[in-house]
């Protein structure tokens, strides 16, 4: 399964304000979250309504609501603007004044949140996400997130103790900029600006990799946008200040951005203040880099039970096993998909020369095929 795009976005000429937090930070506040398919999710309510998953996003130029959602707490959202997404196009913004966010323990008022149809989320993340956390929310204070435990803690602008080596970082449309080195098929190591984006679930996405020895064409701008045909693939290293990754893989043709499958290496902290984030390696640091072994793009049926085969890449083991768009997988290795998560699933493909047995629903029958996992990117 290829690695998505999933809600990281800017919006063109906009500023977001934000007011004062009425949570009591005397002290830093942690705020346990969970880690689906390298996405970090948070429950937040909204004006003092029952908490949604949230996608913590620091490629987000704001706040955002999901329009559903918005509709369903009799919010009215004023004016339209186009923003851009993950993908090519454009993405329909609307807005919303005086919103707070209620996070447990801390209630974040916003003068200015943006309202964007959210619901292609559910196929890609099997939950249902009611907003996203952005530049309003990281601007205010110093974002501590650490991987390892799953805990995001939250320190007012001076509290914070700095920690790990810090990088620094310019503000672009409200989103974190980062210099990095990229060497890329036995290259010089360039010096590449890139989006530091926890929406993303990506590892290194630049143009560079088009030059990579070992190439993929898979469906890029998952998320939001229009899709697009793109190129995966793997990088000799990527430095980041003194830390250097070794075949990181990744996409070309989008945003520049370094995303959560190298993020999620390191223990992050983000200190917009000034300007700055901090680095140290996690436990997982020196983990391989693992890739999609088998040409599959999967998503959600609308009942969480099977998966949708939305693409099959050309030429690759699962075209090779007859596998096509629109086939659903309802058993894997002889248990019904609905067992699994999708993030278990996308670890199976990733394993390089394994075989695997998928129950495929096409039409009204069902048929069993033997998927076997290319050994190389």
């Amino acid at each position: 399964m290829k690695f998505l795009i999933c809600v990281a976005f800017v919006v063109s000429g906009l500023v977001t304000c934000f007011g004062q937090a009425t949570g009591n930070l005397g002290t830093p506040l942690s705020i346990p979250f969970d880690l689906v398919s390298n996405q970090v999710l948070i429950k937040v309510g909204v004006n003092g309504t029952p908490p949604q998953w949230f996608v913590l996003d620091s490629g987000a130029g704001g706040c955002v609501l999901d329009s559903a959602l918005a509709g369903r707490l009799g919010l009215k959202p004023e004016g339209e603007k186009q923003g851009t997404g993950a993908g090519k196009g454009t993405v329909k913004i609307s807005f919303l004044k005086g919103i707070t966010y209620n996070l447990p323990g801390l209630d974040v008022p916003t003068d200015e949140s943006y309202v964007i149809d959210l619901s292609g989320q559910p196929a890609i993340m099997g939950r249902d996400i009611g907003g996203i956390l952005g530049y309003s929310f990281f601007a205010r204070y110093v974002v501590d997130v650490d991987f390892d435990a799953r805990v995001l803690t939250i320190y007012g602008p001076e509290q914070y103790r700095a920690l790990g080596e810090s990088i620094p970082f310019r503000l672009v449309k409200h989103t974190p900029r980062i210099q990095v080195k990229v060497a890329v098929a036995d290259h010089a190591p360039a010096d590449v600006e890139v989006m530091v984006d926890t929406g993303s679930q990506d590892a290194v996405d630049v143009d560079a990799l088009g030059q990579s020895r070992e190439r993929l064409e898979i469906i890029g701008g998952v998320g939001l946008g229009e899709e697009f045909r793109t190129t995966m693939g793997r990088a000799d290293s990527v430095q980041i200040g003194s830390f250097v990754l070794a075949h990181p893989f990744g996409a070309t043709g989008g945003v520049s951005l370094i995303g959560n499958e190298i993020w999620r290496r390191f223990h992050l902290a983000f200190d917009y203040a000034h300007e700055r984030i901090f680095l140290s390696p996690g436990q997982h640091f020196s983990d391989a880099f693992r890739f999609d072994a088998s040409g599959l793009d999967l998503r959600w049926d609308s009942a969480f039970v099977g998966l949708e085969v939305h693409d099959v890449g050309k030429d690759s083991p699962a075209w090779i096993a007859g596998i096509r768009s629109k086939d659903t997988v309802v058993a894997i290795n002889g248990q019904p998909t609905s067992a699994f998560t999708l993030e278990q699933v996308s670890q199976l493909l990733t394993e390089a020369g394994r075989e695997i047995w998928l129950t495929l629903k096409r039409g009204g029958t069902n048929q069993v095929v033997k998927l076997s996992l290319r050994k190389r990117l």
